[in-house]
């Protein structure tokens, strides 16, 4: 794995908060979570809860009470990491419904004293981070 840019040893939490490896040829994503883009508005029927479990915290998006996305986060000293938005029970994830999810987890990440966050995506995924008010920190 090439050496990212970053002031932080994101890799021991990215292991809390991700079963997998962070992706090959991937961009370490980062950004200040207060200046994360607000979460868009959701129709009624959506609720996202919130568990702090032991080694991270969970946001969960239901529609229903059925859980339709999820996301961690797992948190060192002044910073945090966050895993992926994945998907419960098959269906993708919008990218409406990554954001909501991606949002909560930064506010989760502030309220926990972070000064900085960080997010390994695949490529892919790092122009839709940047639309949310991501930035590129490095390849991984």
């Amino acid at each position: 794995m090439a050496a990212s840019h970053s002031d932080h040893d994101w890799q021991q939490l990215w292991e809390r908060v991700s079963e997998d490896a962070p992706p090959p040829g991937g961009v370490l994503m980062t950004a200040p979570p207060g200046e994360v883009n607000d979460a868009p508005a959701l129709a009624s029927e959506f609720g996202v809860f919130e568990a702090p479990m032991e080694d991270y915290d969970v946001v969960e998006l239901v529609r229903f009470d059925r859980p339709v996305a999820r996301g961690r986060v797992a948190f060192g000293d002044g910073f945090a990491v966050l895993g992926p938005v994945l998907p419960v029970g098959g269906a993708p994830v919008s990218g409406e419904h990554e954001a909501v999810v991606l949002a909560r987890l930064a506010e989760e990440a502030y309220v926990e004293g972070a000064a900085v966050i960080y997010a390994p995506v695949d490529p892919a995924a790092a122009e839709r981070y940047e639309a949310l008010g991501w930035s590129r920190g490095g390849e991984l």
